[in-house]
This record gives structure tokens, sequence and C-alpha cells, in this order.
């Protein structure tokens, strides 16, 4: 009776997810296509270490490295793909970035003297500091996501970093091993490397922890002050919102806003911070608070009809941004205006 390796298992979960994602189109292709490279190059791994492992495959043996030196660099294009616009600079970056790995790829396929998981190591470490410093990019540079969906995307790549971290001790672990102990202790040095997993965490905790808390450089200066343009552009921004409501579409993302301006997503960005002293999620939840205050007065929609009308899809977030914007619950401020 053949058994299937368990790996397997993994490459078949991996492939579902990337077939779920591709379908998301509130996503830009870029962001998805690198992606879903990302799980599918995840998915061929395990497919390849299947092979190795139970069927001795010398050909997978081969391929494996070539695949595995995508696997970092295509996760970071899919999520930097979120934070910039995606035109000519995009293309710039797509090449500066993918150029190491076709560089690498070519020296593995020519056999030069260097063993291919130097490559993998370099590579895939490089592109893992790469990822991590997303996490200290501001909610308004996450300009294709919208502001309820910024904690999942921050999420799955504080994810992907663990994930990365763990592929990229284990590939020091076996070239250790091998070079050190010998091929025939390999899975015995391999033992203790749920150990050496939980130290890599504790460590990048310790280290990442505060470089993520500590206040940026742009932060810690002064605002400028806004200009003649920024006027204009605030100007033309309200009479969007108040023409068309956008506001109250959940999945409004900066760059789309932009888009229907005709004016850059860092100037529109700019714009918001400098003339309100807000970022772009605060500003256009000012928008659905008063949307939702006006619901609030004059219908008997229930409070979380109101929220979704209002663009919100979190009841915590309505009930914490109603509060802040008028120092009362949903509930309270529809109490006090059926009394007066």
């Amino acid at each position: 009776m053949i058994t299937l390796p368990l790996v397997w298992l993994v490459s078949v979960l991996t492939t579902i997810a990337a077939f779920a994602l591709a379908q998301d189109t509130r996503m830009p292709f870029q962001a998805r296509l690198f992606l879903c490279i990302f799980l599918l190059t995840l998915a061929s791994i395990g497919l390849l270490l299947g092979f190795r492992l139970s069927f001795d495959v010398p050909w997978a043996a081969w391929l494996q490295p070539l695949v595995a030196v995508m696997v970092a660099p295509s996760a970071y294009l899919g999520f930097s793909a979120l934070t910039q616009d995606l035109g000519l600079n995009w293309r710039r970056t797509l090449l500066l970035r993918w150029a190491p790995v076709a560089v690498a790829q070519l020296a593995i396929l020519a056999n030069v003297p260097v063993s291919a998981d130097v490559f993998v190591l370099g590579i895939n470490s490089i592109y893992l500091v790469l990822i991590a410093r997303l996490l200290r990019r501001q909610p308004d540079d996450f300009v294709h996501v919208a502001p309820h969906a910024l904690i999942i995307v921050r999420s799955a790549i504080k994810a992907t970093v663990v994930l990365l971290g763990m592929m990229v001790a284990t590939d020091l672990s076996i070239v250790a091993a091998s070079l050190f102990a010998g091929d025939a202790y390999i899975l015995t040095f391999l033992t203790g490397v749920s150990g050496l997993f939980t130290a890599f965490v504790f460590v990048v905790a310790l280290i990442g922890a505060p470089m993520l808390l500590q206040v940026t450089k742009g932060e810690a200066t002064k605002v400028e002050g806004p200009t003649e343009n920024d006027h204009a552009t605030r100007a033309a921004l309200d009479a969007l919102m108040n023409d068309t409501h956008l506001y109250t579409d959940s999945n409004l993302t900066l760059a789309r806003v932009a888009r229907r301006l005709s004016i850059p997503v860092r100037d529109v960005s700019n714009a918001i911070n400098r003339t309100t002293g807000e970022n772009f999620s605060r500003y256009i939840n000012g928008f659905r608070i008063r949307h939702a205050q006006e619901a609030l007065r004059k219908t008997e929609l229930s409070v979380t009809e109101v929220m979704f009308e209002a663009g919100f899809v979190s009841k915590s977030s309505f009930n914490t941004e109603f509060r802040r914007v008028t120092g009362k619950t949903p509930s309270q401020f529809r109490a006090e205006t059926a009394t007066t």
C-alpha cells in the first residue's frame, strides 16, 4: 500500500489558499500575483520534499533550491505592492528586487562551486528583513488596503516573517549540521530545531518590538504647514465625499480616492495630514460618523443597520470612532436626540 507524504497536505492547503486569494479582486493584481506565487512556491517545496523523503526522486533535490530562492522575494513583492502606486515606479521596483533571484537561479543552474543552500539562505535572509521593515510603515502607506483590513494585512506580514524566520533557521541548521557533524548526524542534530525556532522567535521579539514601537523620524518631526495645493486638494476631496458618499463603501482605499481625483496618492495623503492633522482612515471615519449621526436622528434603523450604512464593518470600531467624535455611544446619542 502506497502512503502519501504528510508534507503534501501542506501543499494542498497552500494551493487552495492561493486559489482563493486569486479570486479576491479587491486586491491589486500585482499583489495577488506575487502572494499567489509565494503560496505556490511553498506548495511546490512541500511537494518536492515529499518526493525526496518518501520516494528518493533525484530531480526533486535539483529543483528544490531553484524554487526555494523565490519564496521570500515573492512574499515581499506581494506585500510591497499594497504600499505603492503600481505604475513606472512599481516596474522599477520589480526589476530591482527580482534581479537577485534570477542571478541566484542562474548560478545554481551553472553549478558554480558554491552550495545552493548559500544562495537560498542569503536571498531569503535579505528579503526577510525587507518584509519585516514593512511593519514600520504608517497606515496611509498601505494605499491599496481598506482601513478595516489593515490589521489583517499586518497580521499576515507578521506570520510571514515568523514562517520565513523558521525556514532560514532550518536551512542554517542543515548547512551547519552537514559541515560540522557529517551527513550521518544531520537528523539527530535537527531534533533540537524546535528549540532553535523558539529561541529565534524570542530574539526577534526582543529586537523587533522596540523597532516597531519606537517613534519614526517622520513622526518625531513637526508636521509642515498646509500649502495652497493642500487646501485645494482637501477641498476637492471634501466635495467628492459629499457629492458621491464614497465613504459608505467599507472597502474604500486611499489609492481609489486618489484615482478619482487624478492626484498622486502621496499628495492626497499629505493634504489630509497637513490640513486636518489626521490620517486617511480618521478623515474618512469622520464622514461616516456624521452620516451615522444623521441616520440616527432621522430614521428608525437599528444601530447595527446604521453602522453598515455608514461604511463600518466592525461594531467595536464603529463605537470607538463614534465616541471619539461625539463623546457618546450611538445608543446614547439616539436617546438624547429623541429626548430633545
